[in-house]
């Protein structure tokens, strides 16, 4: 191989660039980046060739870029089951028929969900006794394509559940 003086090139299994100064006979002499000279075998001496890429995108460009998206992420639809959120009166209701109201609208969300093909979704049931909490992981339980766990934990306490949806499997109650 011939090579040109001036000419860009590189050593097999080295880092840098180096400069071809001259050549003398199966020899180079080179100087490097920082202006030393050396005396290599042309065997393993290799032309430099410009490969063209695509801009590259910035570091921070694209860190602001996935902290948008998981701040996207956050955004998922929830429920708020507790009565007063309802416009249930605890006044003029049961404590059962409460809590059916609030099962038929964790169904009807759920229902929901499920037809926009949404993979999950938070329902906030409170800290309270844990009956709607129980309700809940019974209904998700028996159902096919849904599964549930704890989300939000306050005070020692978990007030909200996550519900996960296997859209290929999970049916409308």
């Amino acid at each position: 191989m011939v090579f040109q003086l001036n000419e860009e090139v590189s050593i097999l299994n080295e880092a840098g660039v180096y400069r071809v100064l001259r050549a003398e006979g199966t020899f180079l002499w080179l100087m490097d980046e920082h202006g030393f000279d050396r005396k290599v075998s042309i065997e393993f001496v290799v032309r430099r060739l410009q490969i063209p890429v695509q801009k590259v995108p910035n570091k921070d460009h694209l860190a602001m870029n996935s902290s948008k998206k998981s701040i996207k992420n956050e955004e998922i639809p929830s429920i708020d089951l507790h009565h007063h959120e309802l416009n249930l009166d605890e006044r003029n209701l049961s404590k059962h028929e409460i809590l059916t109201a609030q099962l038929d609208a964790f169904k009807r969300f759920c229902n929901q969900m499920i037809h926009l093909k949404t993979k999950r979704f938070r329902v906030v049931h409170g800290i309270g006794e844990g009956r709607l909490k129980t309700e809940l992981q019974t209904l998700v339980h028996v159902k096919a394509g849904l599964s549930m766990h704890d989300d939000q934990v306050t005070r020692g306490k978990v007030g909200a559940s996550m519900i996960e949806i296997q859209t290929s499997v999970a049916k409308p109650f």
